[in-house]
C-alpha cells in the first residue's frame, strides 16, 4: 500500500484522541508484559497499534499463559478450601 493513502490530510487518526480509560486486570497485565519485553516506551509513544504483529502476538501469548496459570492456582486454592 502507498504511504500517501494511509496519511490522508484532514483525516484525524484515532490514536490522537487520548481519553482516560479505566484499566482492567487484563490491561494492567498487558502493560506489565510490555514493560518486561522492553516495549513499554513504544506503546507509550505509538499506542498498541504501533506494535508489530510479532510483538503483539508475543504479548498476547504471554498474557494467555499467565491467565491460565492464575485460573489453575485459583482452582487449586478452592479445592484446598473445600469451596466450589
Amino acid at each position: 500500500m502507498n504511504n500517501e493513502l494511509l496519511n490522508k490530510p484532514g483525516k484525524k487518526s484515532k490514536s490522537n484522541s487520548k481519553k482516560s480509560k479505566i484499566l482492567t486486570d487484563n490491561d494492567i497485565m498487558k502493560y506489565e508484559i510490555a514493560s518486561e519485553l522492553g516495549l513499554l516506551d513504544k506503546v507509550s509513544e505509538q499506542g498498541w497499534a504501533g506494535l508489530t504483529a510479532k510483538e503483539a502476538g508475543r504479548i498476547g501469548g504471554i498474557l494467555t499463559s499467565r491467565k491460565k496459570q492464575k485460573k489453575k492456582m485459583m482452582e487449586e486454592t478452592n479445592k484446598d478450601d473445600g469451596s466450589i
